[in-house]
C-alpha cells in the first residue's frame, strides 16, 4: 500500500510539473468562433494584397505597353514589381502554413512594396 501511495504521489507531482508550462499559454482563444473570425480576417488580408498587386501590375503593364514607362524607369519598375510579387507570395505562403508572425510581417511588406510600385507609376 505504501508503494502504491508513493507511485500516486509521484505521478501527481509529475503531472503538476508537466502542467506548469500551460500557464504560459494564456492566449488560447475563448471559442472556435474567434479562431474562425481571425482566419477569415487573415484570408481577406491575403486576398486584398493579391488583388492590390494584380491591379498595380496590370496598370504597370498598360503603361509600359503605351510607352509611358521605358528606359531606366522600366528597370526600376521591374525591380519594384519583382519585390512586390515576392512579398505577396510570401504572405500567401505564411497564410497557407498558418504562421501568424511571418504572415503579419509579409502582409506589411507586401503593402509597402505595392505602395512603392504605385508611387513609381503614378
Amino acid at each position: 500500500m505504501t508503494l502504491t501511495r508513493s507511485l500516486i504521489t509521484a505521478a501527481a507531482a509529475f503531472c503538476l510539473c508537466a502542467c506548469t508550462g500551460l500557464g504560459a499559454v494564456s492566449s488560447l482563444p475563448p471559442n472556435p468562433g474567434t479562431v474562425a473570425d481571425q482566419t477569415t480576417l487573415d484570408e481577406r488580408g491575403a486576398i486584398a494584397v493579391e488583388i492590390a498587386y494584380q491591379a498595380a501590375a496590370q496598370a504597370t503593364e498598360a503603361l509600359t505597353d503605351a510607352g509611358l514607362i521605358d528606359g531606366a524607369a522600366a528597370v526600376r519598375v521591374a525591380e519594384i514589381d519583382r519585390k512586390a510579387f515576392a512579398a505577396v507570395q510570401a504572405a500567401r505562403r505564411a497564410y497557407d502554413v498558418g504562421n501568424a508572425a511571418s504572415y503579419a510581417d509579409a502582409i506589411r511588406e507586401a503593402r509597402a512594396e505595392i505602395a512603392a510600385l504605385l508611387r513609381l507609376i503614378t
